[in-house]
């Protein structure tokens, strides 16, 4: 999927790109990956077949869905660092990062949902090799993608940044 496919696919999406690039600092490609991130698993939520994930998706509104997948997604930056420094190849989602947000959920609503993020962040990763972005290799670097999204800032002066 190109980024411009995929940046179509998240406009349909109730994640926001603002909540993963403020201040004007976090506009990096690392948070531009979480924001992807967050924006597939909402995808695979609303998608989903399973039945537990469907009956799940619906006791949520579509925003209760989407600030759970920002979250998720957020969670997920130090396995996302792991990977990135090298200093792991494997993904480690783990069923407490959906316990801890998700009180009311039975353990098979826990495990279902960590095992779709978990493919969700794979099939991600592996979209990363092809994507011209380089996120996971300049994760650091200022992402232009944010202000593609209307996300655009003026520097009033050295130190403030106000949003257009």
């Amino acid at each position: 999927m190109t980024v411009r496919e995929r940046m179509q696919k998240a406009t349909e999406c109730p994640v926001k790109p603002e909540w993963f690039s403020m201040p004007y600092e976090d506009k990096t490609k690392m948070s531009w990956l979480h924001y992807e991130y967050a924006c597939l698993l909402y995808s695979r939520i609303v998608n989903s077949r399973r039945k537990i994930i469907s009956r799940w998706g619906k006791r949520h509104s579509d925003e209760q869905i989407a600030e759970f997948c920002a979250y998720f997604s957020k969670r997920m930056q130090p396995c996302m660092y792991d990977i990135v420094e090298g200093h792991s190849t494997e993904l480690s989602c783990k069923v407490g990062y959906v316990r801890d947000y998700c009180h009311g959920n039975s353990r098979q609503e826990n495990t279902e949902l960590t095992e779709l993020a978990r493919q969700a962040m794979s099939g991600l990763l592996d979209d990363c090799n092809d994507c011209p972005n380089l996120c996971l290799t300049e994760p650091g670097a200022y992402c232009e993608l944010f202000d593609r999204q209307g996300l655009k800032v003026i520097a009033e002066s050295s130190d403030e940044v106000k949003r257009q």
